[in-house]
């Protein structure tokens, strides 16, 4: 064999060599957990999100998670640290859409968070522990850890607030550094990853963070049970490939009409977080 015909050919192999190994690195980063962890008995559960509210009752409001528990829906609610450690229930890290105040959450103690009206109504913001009291284990909990910027500890606040409720939860972040803490933490807890179609907004595309998240490629940081994903990227194939691969359980938000929930099912979902209409309950 001549010297040119060698190094074509360990060029070739080379080649191959490193398209193996990348396929492996994406296998490898892109696998999701693969125990049984009673995750099954919450696909059967349409989760309102951040409660049943409506023009009457405000996102995240004692109001609204009561109505969500009266009509027997899971109930999907965002946690979060407020100045004096305390976990409250809001979703933005700011107060402004919802509560009309200058200034983020994690700027003011629980008990003056508890006193900002919600959204012009008599419902100010509830700690996490208020909210256990009242759903009691009535309904299934999906509770979504918020830790941005110089929000630290969330998860194991959320751990110790949560480790005597009797209820049943499950728990959620578009954070896997949040999951890999709750996964240390709260090891039998079914864990899943928010994700979206971070590429089609301009503040997300071009940014590689943005690009792994999207494409489920930090899994291997905490291994979800399950992923909650936009609605608007079923067709992933990252996500699709997850989910014939590994069979996956698949959350699709949030779903906001009777038409956008039975797309979701078709489009291989097993269960949804909706808002904005009255779900059918599952039979």
């Amino acid at each position: 064999m001549e010297d040119y015909q060698i190094i074509i050919l360990c060029v070739i192999l080379g080649v191959v060599l490193l398209f193996a190994l990348a396929v492996l690195l994406f296998a490898w980063a892109t696998m999701p957990g693969r125990r049984k962890c009673g995750l099954e008995k919450y696909l059967d559960v349409k989760f309102a999100h951040r409660g049943l509210h409506d023009g009457t009752r405000a996102e995240n409001s004692m109001s609204a998670f009561r109505a969500a528990k009266e009509a027997g829906f899971g109930i999907e609610l965002d946690v979060r640290l407020s100045r004096d450690g305390e976990l409250v229930v809001f979703h933005d890290p700011t107060l402004e859409r919802v509560c009309g105040i200058e200034g983020k959450v994690i700027e003011y103690t629980a008990s003056e968070l508890a006193t900002f009206k919600l959204s012009g109504t008599e419902d100010g913001i509830p700690t996490f522990r208020e909210v256990l009291e009242l759903i009691d284990g009535a309904v299934p909990l999906l509770v979504e850890i918020k830790m941005e910027g110089d929000e630290k500890g969330v998860a194991e606040k959320l751990a110790e607030v949560i480790k005597d409720y009797r209820g049943d939860y499950i728990v959620e972040s578009f954070n896997p550094l949040a999951l890999r803490k709750i996964k240390q933490l709260l090891p039998a807890v079914p864990r899943g990853i928010l994700s979206m179609p971070y590429s089609k907004e301009d503040r997300f595309r071009g940014k590689l963070l943005y690009k792994l998240l999207e494409n489920l490629c930090l899994n291997f940081l905490m291994r979800p049970d399950f992923i909650a994903y936009a609605k608007t990227g079923a067709a992933n194939p990252v996500l699709r490939y997850i989910r014939k691969t590994y069979g996956t359980p698949l959350f699709a938000w949030t779903i906001k009409s009777e038409e956008e929930e039975a797309k979701a099912i078709s489009d291989g979902f097993d269960s949804v977080i909706f808002e904005g209409y009255i779900a059918e309950k599952s039979k």
